[in-house]
């Protein structure tokens, strides 16, 4: 914690600049918790910024205790950057919804920055929390740096709850790196994997962005292949199959039930389509599902199934607490929307693999510019 009382009850905040001589007078003096009226210990180590703490025997709820050097450079450095801006509280204990976010800002933006993973419940509440009552919840991730596999971002279904979407940028996701001082901004997110994903990344230094932060709007992201997504798309199935006994799931019960085999299922089942990340299933699931049943044309009919599917759990959705569009409806009309190029002879399955694999190069090389095109909209 970076704010305590003083023994006068003043309000002590350490994330403001203190000199080496003002620092060895706080050492001299006790503090107490604002929140639970226990005293707290005044550290300055070499390692974390200087902060208060708790004693091992304390009891208090309000606070999250051994927070990480981190998390203390990292909310001191929030603060002194958005103070610049905005009028800006720290640590503040908002009594109605009893939760105390890291920096509360023109009294209305709760701000948590969080470097440790956190369960999706604890997540979801959190947010929910500020929301029902008014703020406007402004998570920045904090954890380690976003690994990278070839030419891809992964990301974990930790990091997929700070997830945001706007039309400017598509899905988006905010880092910031205390030890550099940089704010990362991840945009135009999409899936190639379930963990796997294209973006446009800018790195900024927090000195130079203003408050709320502002970032370009970049070209879309050219690392994204469909001859690669199609092949990635057989993978998945080959992996479902045969190394994680597919055969039982439900999904693919359905297709074998339906007469089909899913690795020669049409060209436009199973493509890449804006606002895909909703579905935590693949797109080849949801597709299929609306190809079979033959609801093409009709958006609302096709949403409607899709949720009968999401009930019976045949279908997931991603959790994502921080986004309230696009929804379901928009995704299955951009779907829709694409298939109208599709001629009835491409809508049905193939007979064999050699056939398949022709028909699935040929639409690469007729749809492949306009499909991504779309896709980063």
């Amino acid at each position: 914690m970076l704010v305590a009382l003083d023994a006068n009850g003043k309000p002590i905040n350490l994330a403001l600049k203190w000199s080496q001589g003002q620092l060895r007078m706080l050492r001299k003096s006790s503090y107490s918790c604002p929140q639970c009226r226990h005293p707290v210990i005044f550290k300055a180590g070499a390692i974390k910024i200087p902060h208060f703490a708790h004693k091992h025997t304390s009891t208090c709820f309000s606070f999250s205790e051994s927070e990480s050097a981190r998390h203390l450079k990292g909310k001191a450095d929030l603060y002194a950057w958005m103070s610049h801006y905005s009028k800006v509280r720290l640590e503040p204990f908002l009594a109605p919804l009893s939760q105390r976010p890291d920096i509360l800002a023109a009294d209305q933006i709760a701000v948590e920055f969080q470097c440790s993973s956190l369960s999706t419940q604890l997540f979801v509440e959190r947010t929910n929390g500020y929301i029902q009552h008014g703020y406007f919840p402004f998570w920045i991730y904090g954890g380690p740096l976003i690994a990278r596999q070839g030419g891809y971002f992964k990301f974990t279904a930790f990091h997929r709850l700070f997830f945001r979407y706007s039309d400017a940028f598509g899905f988006w996701f905010l880092a910031y790196c205390p030890e550099k001082e940089i704010c990362t901004f991840y945009s135009r997110l999409t899936p190639v994997t379930s963990s796997l994903y294209t973006a446009s990344v800018q790195n900024i230094p927090l000195s130079h962005l203003a408050f709320p932060p502002l970032f370009s709007q970049q070209q879309s992201v050219r690392s994204f292949s469909l001859a690669h997504w199609l092949k990635q798309k057989h993978q998945w199935i080959h992996k479902q199959l045969y190394f994680q006994q597919g055969k039982y799931h439900p999904f693919f019960s359905d297709v074998y039930e339906s007469g089909n085999n899913p690795f020669l299922l049409p060209e436009w089942v199973g493509i890449p389509v804006r606002h895909m990340l909703l579905f935590k299933s693949h797109p080849l699931e949801w597709q299929f599902y609306l190809w079979k049943e033959g609801l093409l044309h009709t958006i609302e009919e096709a949403v409607a199934r899709l949720e009968t599917y999401i009930e019976k759990g045949r279908l997931q959705l991603n959790v994502f607490p921080l986004i309230q569009s696009p929804k379901l409806y928009q995704l299955v009309e951009e779907y829709l929307s694409l298939l109208q190029k599709a001629s009835p002879e491409s809508l049905k399955s193939s007979t064999h693999t050699y056939q398949q694999m022709d028909r699935e190069k040929r639409f690469t090389e007729q749809y492949e510019e306009w499909i991504i095109r779309r896709l980063f909209l």
